[in-house]
């Protein structure tokens, strides 16, 4: 009962404000983010804003930013809420999202970066070579 009056209102409002129902739609396109890609591409990219109906995402690698980019139309149908499996919004089915940008990240986006090992010091090597002799 409660949610249901909350989506009326939701409803009442987005016809009341356009601003407002795209801002809602540009949102529920984000959402969609982890279902338009997948979980394992999802770990490697970061959907990070929508500006003039253009995805802005961070991409970790160039080989996830090829993958994205052959699989754009696609993403962007589901995004948008063509799919059957997307159309669970609030807002119907419509162009929201018009390209994806796909950018390198400002700082890696995985949780288990490539460990780098430490360089040994300089007196720590000699020592170790000498130790041989």
């Amino acid at each position: 009962m409660f949610l249901q009056s909350l989506v009326e209102i939701i409803k009442k409002a987005q016809e009341r404000n356009p601003v407002f129902s795209q801002r809602l739609a540009e949102a529920e396109a984000l959402g969609r983010w982890r279902i338009a890609v997948g979980e394992v591409i999802a770990k490697h990219s970061n959907a990070i804003r929508v500006k003039d109906g253009v995805l802005w995402v961070e991409v970790e690698h160039p080989i996830w930013r090829s993958e994205l980019h052959y699989r754009k139309q696609q993403i962007l149908d589901i995004l948008n809420g063509k799919t059957p499996c997307a159309q669970k919004g609030l807002t119907p089915p419509q162009t929201i999202l018009k390209d994806i940008i796909y950018l390198e990240p400002k700082k890696p986006l995985s949780s288990n970066p490539m460990p780098i090992k430490p360089k040994a010091s300089t007196s720590q090597t000699l020592s170790h070579r000498w130790k041989r002799f």
